[in-house]
């Protein structure tokens, strides 16, 4: 875990759009964190980059999906990064509570926490790494150019410091964040506010089609539509 001033992490903050991305609505999906991404099929595009520094990761395109235990997201990028999020310049800030004005400030939100080398810190209390964070479930894929990645975060995820479950609201702010070699801040995803997602619920169970069998069988037994006609 690297140790980054509170200025230096803030510096990039007046660079940026002031204007936030909208709110996406979630969607549900099962996903499998193993490198194939054909079970993204039909996940809508959550956000596209522009082309961003060389200095430091440059994400494309960014998806967003949920299940009833995990967060998803798939970004792509406009040149190889063999070891995304497997260093000290590749973070991801969520909002907890899509709410600014609580946890740390970073890129026009509030985070609560922040991942780092595949571990999770709390900074919910407004400072840059506060503690730990239990039960992350963080896994990680990529494809074999190094252009598409998936991963996934636990909604179990909880602070060490307290027990308590970060994912406690239902809509949250994402924040992508690529730092240059000196820890400048140089890549914001989006530029400001970060990417506002509401967890999708769990789909019902079908239950209309026991109708639809009950009917066709009456259809099907000439007694049984006479019976139906002339009870």
């Amino acid at each position: 875990m690297k140790i980054k001033k509170m200025q230096k992490l803030l510096s990039g903050i007046g660079f940026v759009c002031a204007c936030g991305a909208s709110s996406l609505a979630g969607t549900y999906a099962n996903i499998s964190i193993d490198g194939s991404f054909s079970d993204w099929t039909g996940v809508p595009l959550a956000y596209t980059a522009p082309v961003g520094s060389s200095d430091a990761i440059q994400f494309e395109n960014v998806y967003l999906a949920n299940d009833a235990n995990n967060l998803y997201i798939r970004f792509t990028l406009y040149s190889p990064r063999p070891d995304a999020f497997a260093n000290s310049y590749d973070n991801i800030f969520i909002d907890a509570d899509n709410n600014a004005a609580t946890g740390y400030p970073v890129g026009g939100i509030g985070s609560e926490m922040l991942i780092q080398w595949g571990a999770g810190y709390q900074e919910k209390n407004g400072g840059f790494n506060e503690g730990g964070i239990n039960n992350l479930g963080w896994a990680i894929a990529g494809s074999p150019d190094s252009m598409d990645f998936e991963l996934a975060i636990s909604r179990n995820a909880t602070y060490a410091s307290d027990g308590t479950p970060v994912f406690a609201n239902n809509t949250i702010a994402i924040l992508l964040e690529g730092d240059d070699t000196s820890y400048n801040n140089v890549e914001f995803v989006p530029p400001s506010g970060g990417l506002v997602y509401t967890f999708a619920p769990v789909p019902e169970p079908a239950t209309s089609m026991l109708t639809l069998v009950g009917f066709g069988l009456m259809m099907m037994t000439g007694k049984l539509v006479r019976d139906w006609r002339n009870p």
